[in-house]
């Protein structure tokens, strides 16, 4: 006969502690693999965004007089912020990851030189209305007419009190929840998940 002087409350206790020793590992092991493995499918959600199309060399990039391609710069700062967070178990509790990406007010990025475009007596923060203006009216007295003309930054477009008012682009934009930066995680968030599983 075999007799454990343990009571059984005690030995689940010394279960749950070696299984969460052994999750800890898991956990601890699974990060690095998961960062190698998750950043480029954001990245290529970002870069395949309708957004990032029109910012490099479309109606976005016309309509904000974009001088130059501002999306490489953009879409690094935004991958910078992802992180992956261990969430490790204790004898009581499971263990599991975290993931963050983007700080909700998105500073990490509208305070960059390229989330501003320089205009006469100022600049434009075509960054932020993107992100965060949704259809919102900006300006009243003026719209953006398309058209090639000589006088404008890009020649491609100007400010007309003819296409009065602006907002932006209602195919492209996006409030502080609703953005390029939220749908292109949302586009592959399934993928992502599979990663997890498929890792841990």
């Amino acid at each position: 006969m075999i007799k454990f002087r343990e009571s059984n409350k005690e030995i689940i206790s010394l279960i749950n502690t070696a299984l969460a020793k052994e999750i800890n590992v898991a956990i601890k092991q699974a990060i690095p693999v998961l960062q190698q493995k998750i950043i480029p499918v954001i990245r290529t959600s970002l870069l395949t965004s309708p957004e990032i199309s029109s910012l490099s060399n479309g109606i976005l990039r016309a309509e904000f007089g974009l001088t130059s391609d501002p999306t490489p710069e953009l879409i690094e700062a935004i991958l910078a912020t992802f992180q992956i967070r261990p969430l490790y178990a204790q004898k009581n509790r499971g263990g599991g990851i975290e993931i963050v990406m983007q700080p909700g007010d998105y500073s990490n990025i509208l305070g960059k030189s390229f989330a501003q475009q320089p205009i006469d007596g100022g600049s434009l923060p075509w960054l932020s209305w993107l992100l965060t203006l949704g259809d919102s009216i900006i300006i009243t007295g003026f719209g953006v007419e398309f058209g090639a003309f000589k006088t404008s930054r890009t020649g491609e477009a100007k400010m007309s009190s003819k296409a009065a008012p602006y907002k932006v682009n209602s195919a492209f934009s996006g409030t502080l929840n609703d953005n390029f930066i939220t749908r292109a995680v949302n586009r592959v968030y399934p993928q992502i998940q599979s990663i997890i599983v498929g890792t841990l």
